[in-house]
């Protein structure tokens, strides 16, 4: 069923872009994340996370080594039995033989949780790429509408000075003129609401990248001629999970809760050991020269009372929770990928209506301010058709920001962050010529 909804996808996932659009968003898009990526402390911290994790793993197979110690006592009695040396040394080195799994499930503890930091540190990375991502698309998408409606709002100044000559010539009533005032005045409210809302994205990806980011630096969204892929959605969910951060830190906590129902178990049994000693001096007998032994010893801590059947349920317990949250993770990215999806085909095909209805917009109007100079239309008609031009202009901006939106997340869930760093290298321009160097020549011209 998913397959024949989605067939089409394989010709417009990932790159929503025009020629210019795609190029250069493919370029600043990326070098916001990398930013981020290298200013943000919570990469810094993971990473922190993820070398304390590492020497956790070196420190775990230094266990099956031997453990050096030494012990010295000194003795201040007048016991007749401490007849000898006042001061003791000894020197140990005891090897563990046999632990009942003890050493194994430490170091697989130690290695998972060395996973779990790294994909930690992924999650982290993703996370904080796809807020980029939603900062950078919202700013788009408010410069876009800003800029529609600053156009809007030279299109109804025009019309108001047209209006009020008319009116002076007697052509016109007073209440056209009013009209064309308050409409100006409900442009310029939606002005300042679009200028704020461009103006804290930008704040805020000035607070994710660490670096200064202006209106002026956005690049331009347009429609697009979509770049071929061969991507259906059954391959879009398997590539989702085999990448993830999220299932790959819940599969590793999965490794941990196996590792400490290892080590619960082993509580159960003894340790067999060896251990070879020097001992210097004698409490007993002075004057003898130092002593080597050799054992061989079994040693066991269970615990106290049934403690330690108790940790190994409680392991358990854990280690199908771990299982089900790996479960959990699948079926929440399956859901995000889903949505998505839908999201991405839905809003392809309503930018295609919109962008019909704004170039059938911009004919009607130019129309009907012919028609009504002929006085064929009323006065309001024309002051509609051209709110509506605006509103089209409005509408296929934001739909288009937030085609570029979905398409990009897919590819950051689907393909992982590195993939989108790498954009810039992997995707080529379709066409050239006019067309880039048409769009070089409006930078300021967003959603158009």
């Amino acid at each position: 069923m998913y397959r024949n909804q989605f067939s089409h996808l394989a010709r417009s996932l990932l790159v929503l872009f025009s020629l210019s659009g795609a190029v250069s968003a493919q370029e600043q898009l990326p070098s916001l994340i990398q930013s981020a990526l290298d200013h943000h402390p919570s990469v810094r911290a993971q990473s922190g996370m993820q070398d304390a994790a590492l020497a956790g793993v070196a420190g775990a197979k230094w266990q099956y080594w031997a453990t050096p110690s030494v012990n010295l006592e000194r003795a201040n009695t007048a016991d007749p039995a401490y007849r000898g040396d006042s001061t003791v040394s000894t020197l140990r080195l005891q090897q563990p033989l046999w632990t009942g799994g003890r050493l194994d499930g430490n170091l697989s503890k130690a290695e998972s949780q060395l996973f779990a930091a790294q994909a930690d540190l992924e999650v982290t990375r993703q996370q904080l790429a796809l807020r980029v991502l939603q900062a950078w698309s919202e700013a788009v998408a408010a410069q876009g509408k800003f800029v529609s409606y600053e156009e809007g709002e030279a299109v109804h100044q025009r019309l108001l000075g047209m209006v009020e000559r008319r009116h002076s010539e007697g052509f016109s009533a007073q209440a056209d003129t009013d009209l064309a005032s308050s409409r100006i005045e409900g442009v310029r409210a939606d002005l300042l609401s679009a200028r704020a809302q461009r103006d804290i994205a930008l704040d805020k990806l000035r607070l994710l990248t660490g670096r200064p980011f202006a209106a002026s630096q956005l690049i331009p969204t347009t429609s697009s001629h979509p770049v071929e892929s061969t991507f259906s959605l059954d391959e879009l969910l398997a590539a989702a999970r085999e990448q993830s951060p999220q299932i790959a830190k819940a599969r590793a906590q999965g490794k941990i809760a196996e590792a400490e129902v290892t080590l619960a178990k082993a509580t159960l049994s003894p340790e067999v050991f060896l251990r070879a000693e020097r001992q210097y001096g004698n409490f007993y007998q002075s004057g003898q020269g130092p002593q080597n032994r050799i054992f061989v010893g079994v040693a066991s801590n269970f615990g106290g009372g049934l403690s330690s059947l108790s940790g190994l349920e409680a392991a358990r317990a854990r280690q199908r929770a771990a299982e089900e949250d790996v479960r959990a993770q699948v079926l929440t990215l399956d859901e995000q990928i889903q949505s998505d999806a839908n999201l991405l085909r839905m809003t392809k095909e309503r930018r295609s209506a919109l962008e019909r209805v704004q170039k059938n917009a911009a004919n009607v109007s130019a129309s009907w301010e012919r028609q009504f100079l002929a006085g064929r239309k009323q006065w309001q008609d024309l002051m509609n058709a051209a709110r509506e031009q605006m509103q089209s202009d409005v509408q296929l901006a934001d739909v288009i920001a937030t085609e570029q939106l979905t398409a990009w997340r897919l590819v950051i869930l689907t393909q992982g962050v590195n993939a989108v760093l790498m954009r810039s290298v992997t995707m080529t321009p379709q066409h050239g010529g006019a067309d880039q160097g048409s769009q070089a020549s409006h930078p300021e011209r967003i959603g158009r």
